[in-house]
């Protein structure tokens, strides 16, 4: 089995409380079976308070009560958890001790990476503008592939990555800049797919991503805000290009969703429609970062990293929304 990651994947490390965020509150938190059998034999006062959280998902899978504000019920008052503290990581549920990191699997081939809901990974991503790399490693099974579907699977991947270090290539080419790059990408795919191409404008992006499940009221509020003024924040695009770097940064950002969502075309087909919803995303995180230095006169790290971080939350986290991004309606 081979495993595929970016190169900085193994740099992570969780930042706990120092975390402005926290993936403790606003998300359900699922309780698997090898977890769930834990907390049934811990024979302690925390035992008792694990079990007594511990109620019925709406598809019948364990998961822990929310508190009202939507915490964790063992996310403690300095944001540390409290099964960490007293019973060490081994009793974490799957779902936390493995967040932010996702899996993709194809025949033979699993690609491994970081999630950008959150912020330390945004801030590794971010913080400089050296490209980043895939790193190949293998357990040394060896791979046997029977069934026809499997082997076509595995062909399609090994076409489809194989294009996508091609789109890597321009991506991270520090002699053309950012539009020239998302020309040459679309352009690449065009002969790629034997078809034309055309990705949403703004106002078109913005119209589908008002129809996206909402993660929260202030979500809401913001994409309405940001459809209203979009074209008056157009007019600092001159300006912000010239006083904000960023060109690598965003062909960062647009590698990074290629490599979380492009390779699933295996499995669907949708290759035009996975790099142009890649597209359309990294074109909507830039109108977000505009939005900031429209309003400060500035774009920090902190802004980026708040930016990219919500878009990821809102639209990442949600195969309905995700998926109507990808299709459209």
């Amino acid at each position: 089995m081979f495993y595929i990651k970016p190169d900085f994947y193994d740099s992570f490390k969780c930042i706990a409380d120092k975390c402005t965020d926290s993936c403790c509150i606003g998300w359900e938190i699922d309780v698997d079976e090898v977890a769930f059998d834990k907390y049934q034999k811990l024979q302690s006062p925390l035992g008792d308070e694990i079990r007594s959280c511990i109620t019925e998902s709406e598809d019948g899978s364990s998961c822990f009560k929310l508190s009202e504000n939507e915490r964790c019920p063992f996310l403690n008052e300095n944001n540390l958890c409290d099964i960490i503290i007293k019973c060490g990581e081994s009793f974490l549920c799957d779902i936390c001790s493995e967040h932010p990191r996702f899996y993709e699997w194809f025949p033979g081939v699993t690609e491994c990476g970081l999630g950008l809901c959150c912020e330390e990974v945004c801030r590794i991503l971010l913080e400089n503008e050296e490209p980043f790399s895939l790193i190949e490693e293998s357990d040394g099974e060896e791979i046997v592939l029977e069934a026809k579907e499997d082997v076509a699977e595995s062909d399609a991947y090994i076409f489809l990555s194989a294009f996508r270090e091609k789109l890597f290539e321009i991506l991270f080419n520090k002699e053309i800049d950012f539009e020239e790059k998302l020309v040459k990408v679309l352009s690449k795919t065009e002969e790629f797919c034997g078809e034309r191409i055309k990705i949403r404008d703004y106002k078109s992006s913005l119209e589908l991503y008002k129809k996206t499940e909402p993660i929260d009221e202030q979500w809401t509020n913001y994409i309405n805000d940001l459809s209203e003024k979009h074209n008056s924040i157009l007019k600092f695009e001159k300006e912000f290009n010239e006083k904000t770097k960023g060109d690598m940064l965003y062909s960062k950002i647009l590698a990074y969703v290629l490599y979380r969502h492009f390779t699933k075309a295996v499995f669907d087909k949708s290759i035009k429609e996975r790099i142009c919803f890649a597209v359309e995303s990294v074109r909507f995180i830039r109108l977000c970062d505009m939005k900031a230095y429209s309003e400060k006169g500035k774009l920090t790290l902190k802004d980026r990293i708040e930016n990219l971080k919500n878009w990821s939350k809102q639209i990442e986290y949600s195969e309905e929304n995700t998926e109507l991004l990808i299709y459209g309606e």
